[in-house]
Parts: C-alpha cells; structure tokens; sequence
C-alpha cells in the first residue's frame, strides 16, 4: 500500500512484512539550476591578467623583431612594440592588478580601497606626465 502526500514531496511505502516505513523522495520535473557569478573585480582582475599576458607576447616579439630579423613577419609587432599608448595601457594593467592585490592584503575595507585607488591613480598620472 502507497501513501503519499502530494505538498512535501515525500512519499512513503508501506511494507506488511516490515512496520517501519521508509520515505522515498521523488524527484522534481524541474530542477533550478543556480548560476554562479564572479564579483565584479575578480572578473576584471582576470581580464587585465589576460591583457597583460598579451601585452608580454607583444613586447616579446616586437623586441625579437626590433633587434632581429626574424625569418617571419608579425604585422604590427614593431609599431605595438614601439608605441606609447601600449606602452601606457600595459603600465596600467600592471598597476590595477598590483592596487587589487594590495587592496586584497590589506582586508578589503573601504578606507583602504580609498587610498589604494588614490595612489594607484596618483602613480597612473606621475607616468602619463612623464611619459613623451
């Protein structure tokens, strides 16, 4: 004999030979999926470590390249190379993935994400003013 109630999902069956009952769960028609989402600056800090790494290859090659003829051309591997504007967009990369480690190390509060990002700022502004 089945008993069951329809609200909770659970089911019970009887047994004649056993006086205990034992639930069974039934399983749901639809399962919710739960998505998962990285905050806001780990998404960015994981952008700017890509756009860093790239940044290397181009220096690699354009440095390669520059100095040494290579048996293959990488179109715009000396111009990236030579650049001044890559030149400060990897200074940057560099400097926002060093300001979140800092603001990470020193506990997340928002007084030192303040000053992390005024002197991460400060540092940006010193180089582009120096920079010709």
């Amino acid at each position: 004999m089945v008993e069951g109630n329809l609200h909770s999902g659970w089911t019970t069956v009887e047994n004649n030979a056993d006086p205990l009952s034992t639930p069974v769960r039934s399983v749901p028609e639809k399962v919710v999926q739960q998505k998962t989402y990285l905050p806001f600056l780990e998404t960015l800090r994981l952008y700017a470590g890509w756009l860093l790494a790239w940044y290397g290859i181009v220096y690699i090659v354009g440095a390669y390249q520059y100095l040494k003829p290579l048996p293959f051309r990488v179109p715009y591997a000396e111009s990236l190379f030579l650049s001044p504007l890559v030149l400060s967009f990897t200074f940057a990369s560099y400097l926002f993935l060093l300001c979140c480690a800092l603001y990470r190390a020193s506990g997340k509060s928002k007084s030192s994400a303040i000053v992390v990002t005024v002197i991460g700022i400060g540092a940006f502004v010193l180089y582009r003013m120096n920079l010709q």
